[in-house]
Order: structure tokens, then C-alpha cells, then sequence
């Protein structure tokens, strides 16, 4: 393959869009992309910036780089480093797909280490998850519990379905907190105690985004008997060939983490402390750091006509829709879709509810998006300080929006990865996400 030009932001080659596209589409696509570029440099630029540094990837299956730019720096110290895609950046809610897919690499081991429906399982292995009532009275009403009717499944942690709720986001568990003279505790207990709390519901008879991928990282370090650090290299980073930039603990990579900034009553940035206090323990939920190059692998990877961390099989299961039609738990998704459209909304923002199902690793498109094109069966997710992946098999594309900005659903950040999704869609069109 002759390689026509050096991408500036990861040093890696570009391949010919000529190859892939009319001259017309190459001529308008690189035009495009030179305003989109355009547009993250001005955003993460000069006294008035409204980002700090973001790192935008994507690429097609068979590895081609359809788009990777950098823009804006490190931290608000004037003597700042530029960002790039071996900065190290804060993942918070995206750590739930590494921990699902260390799971999964569990559950298609031979032999398996874990079930996906198992019904004996969490109660094995996580006691103090089964043996939690659940809260059968409305929000403001006396609390009233009852024993659950079904047993916990891996499957049900996965998709959000187990009725395990976080405190800060639920009025029932806020006020069971409160009757037992605690604060909340979701974010500044160690496991299990931040997530050990009754059910919102019964398994499968709902949707809440809570501590499930908690409890299935605390599910792993206690089937492996190590900590879900140490799985998940194991089983994820070394296998795909990622360097040191990945990992919980945050004291071993600091000099090398990008500051998190909010936006000031001014509109100036301002640093802010994320996570609010020090991580206790290994959260399958949230706390990974990683570089945006080796997140990207991951994503790569699953993709990649020669996959290399799940098997076949495993990746149908990935993306398959685990909500049937008219059941409970897709319901309740849909009904709570307005709550997470900050993190997604550059994806699912111009669609009904009805055009979401979950898969085991995040949110499931199940209709074309009318503003971007084919995106039906894009699997994608966020974070708390506007991070964004998605991945689309039957498409063969998987992108990437890194940035450093809290809180979730910044309008600027907003409208950059919707730009962002624009942007790589239109690659898609011009022939270049096979």
C-alpha cells in the first residue's frame, strides 16, 4: 500500500482516500475534515478556549486510520505539554467496557470461569449482593421491602437490569441512607460497602444505572483471587500489546494524567477534583486511566477481522440486543434515555427511544441515525467527564472522543463529538469504513 501522507497527531500513515472514494467524495472529504479539525483547534485554543485538550480517533476494520487529531494541552499550567494520544486521560464510566470484556473473556474460558446465567453464581460469590431485600415503596413514601423472587445472573450486572441502583442517583436508596443515619456512599466508600444497598427491583423487571459493574469487577477479583487491576491486564491490555498507560492505579501514571477542568459561573476553565475523594478499591464502574492510543486498540480490536480478545461467538453476544420488545428493562431504558443523552446524544440524539435497545457492553442502536447514516447496530457509551466510544461491526468502523471536561453533557463538548460522529460517518459514506 503507498502511504500518501503522516497523520500529525499519532505519526501514523494515512492511506489514500483515492483508493476508496470518487475524486468528488476524496476532494469534499478532505475539506470536511480540514473544518472539523479547524473547529477543535479553535475550541481547544487561545484565552477564550472552551475545551482544554481532546483526542479524537477512528478507524476501519482492517486498521486504516479514517481520522486522528489532537488538539489543546494537558493542564491549564502555562507551560503545559500539548495532548496526544498517549496522554493519559480519566475514564471513568468507559472503564465499564474493559471490565465487561475481562468478564467475558472469563466467561469463554476453557473452562469458564463465569456464566453469564448462571442463577447460582453472584450468590456464591457475592453474598452481600444476594442477600439484599428490595424496596417495594415509591420515592417519598415509607420504605417497605420485600426478598427477592429471582436470583441475580452476571447477564442482568452487565446490561444494568439487576436492580442495583447507585444512592446519589436514586431517592429510594438516598432516603434508606438516611433512616440508617449514613451519607451516601456511591462514590467515597471502598467495595462492597458503596454499593451494598437494597434492589430498586427484581432482576429483569427493570433499568437503573447503578453498581452493577461494581459488583462484576468485585466478581472477578474474587473468582481469579486477584484484583481487577491485575485481571484485566491480563486479560485485555498485554493481549492486545498496550504499554504501561492503563491501568486504576492513578499515584504510578499522575505526572503523565491530563488535568480535569470544568467550566467556571465566568465560562472560564477551572480545575476540579475528579474523582471527588481518593478511589478505595478497583471499580469495575468507573476508575481506569488510559492513554487514548490504547483504548483505542480495544475498540480496534473489536472490529478487527482477526479479533484477538473475544471469540465469534462472544462478540455476537457483545452486541446482540438483550432487551426484548415490550419487556421491563427496555422500557425503563428508554424512559431514562433523556437522563444519559450527554454522554451518547452525538449518537442518539436525533433518534426516537424507541431505536435503543442495551448490549452486554453498552447502548445499542437498532435504527439509522436520518443526520448521520448507517449507525444501526453501533454499540456506544460515555463519560462523566465527556468521553465517547462507539463501534459498528456490520459497518466496520470504531471511534473515539477523549477529553478531560466535567461535568457530563457539557453543551461545547456537545457539540464537538457530534461534529466528531459527523465527521467519521462521513468517512463511512465516501467507502472507507470497510
Amino acid at each position: 500500500m503507498t502511504h500518501m501522507q503522516r497523520d500529525t497527531a499519532t505519526g501514523s500513515d494515512i492511506p489514500p482516500s483515492s483508493k476508496r472514494a470518487k475524486p468528488t467524495d476524496a476532494i469534499l472529504g478532505s475539506v470536511t475534515m480540514a473544518i472539523f479539525e479547524q473547529r477543535l483547534d479553535e475550541a481547544a485554543s487561545g484565552t477564550n478556549r472552551k475545551v482544554l485538550g481532546v483526542v479524537c480517533m477512528a478507524m476501519n476494520r482492517t486498521g486504516d486510520t479514517l481520522l486522528s487529531h489532537a488538539s489543546g494541552h494537558t493542564s491549564l499550567s502555562p507551560t503545559a505539554q500539548p495532548i496526544t494520544p498517549l496522554s493519559i486521560l480519566t475514564l471513568s464510566s468507559c472503564t465499564k467496557l474493559l471490565t465487561t470484556l475481562t468478564a467475558l473473556r472469563l466467561v469463554q474460558a476453557s473452562p469458564p470461569l463465569l456464566s453469564l446465567d448462571s442463577t447460582t453464581l453472584i450468590d456464591e460469590h457475592l453474598p452481600e449482593l444476594a442477600a439484599q431485600p428490595i424496596i417495594t415503596s415509591a420515592p417519598g413514601a415509607p420504605l417497605t421491602f420485600e426478598q427477592r423472587s429471582k436470583p441475580i445472573t452476571l447477564r442482568a450486572l452487565l446490561t444494568h437490569a439487576s436492580g442495583s441502583g447507585f444512592d446519589i442517583l436514586s431517592p429510594q436508596l438516598q432516603a434508606w441512607r438516611r433512616s440508617r443515619g449514613e451519607p451516601c456512599a456511591a462514590l467515597s466508600a471502598g467495595l462492597p460497602e458503596a454499593v451494598s444497598a437494597p434492589g430498586l427491583f427484581d432482576p429483569g423487571e427493570g433499568w437503573a444505572y447503578g453498581g452493577g459493574l461494581d459488583w462484576v469487577g468485585l466478581l472477578i477479583e474474587r473468582t481469579c483471587g486477584e484484583g481487577l487491576g491485575v485481571v484485566m491486564r491480563k486479560e485485555v491490555w498485554d493481549v492486545l500489546g498496550c504499554d504501561y498507560r492503563a491501568g486504576f492505579c492513578r499515584k504510578e501514571l499522575e505526572d503523565e494524567v491530563v488535568e480535569v477542568v470544568t467550566r467556571s459561573e465566568d465560562g472560564d476553565l477551572a480545575p476540579f477534583k475528579y474523582p471527588p475523594t481518593e478511589m478505595k478499591s478497583e471499580r469495575g464502574s468507573g476508575g481506569v486511566y488510559c492513554s487514548s492510543a490504547n483504548f483505542v486498540r480495544v475498540l480496534a480490536d473489536l472490529i478487527s477481522p482477526t479479533p484477538k480478545l473475544l471469540t465469534a461467538q462472544t462478540l455476537d453476544l457483545l452486541f446482540s440486543a438483550q432487551f426484548g420488545e415490550g419487556s421491563k428493562p427496555l422500557d425503563s431504558l428508554r424512559q431514562a434515555s433523556p437522563v444519559f443523552k450527554g454522554m451518547t446524544g452525538a449518537l442518539t440524539g436525533e433518534l426516537p427511544a424507541t431505536a435503543i435497545n442495551h448490549g452486554l457492553g453498552g447502548l445499542l442502536v437498532t435504527e439509522d441515525n436520518p443526520d448521520l447514516g448507517r449507525t444501526k447496530g453501533t454499540m456506544t457509551w460515555g463519560g462523566s467527564c465527556n468521553c465517547l466510544w462507539f463501534v459498528n461491526r456490520d459497518v466496520g468502523i470504531a471511534g473515539w472522543y477523549g477529553s478531560s471536561m466535567f461535568p457530563p453533557g457539557d453543551p461545547t463538548s456537545g457539540e464537538l463529538m457530534g461534529a466528531f460522529a459527523r465527521e467519521v460517518w462521513q468517512r463511512v459514506r465516501e467507502g472507507k469504513g470497510q
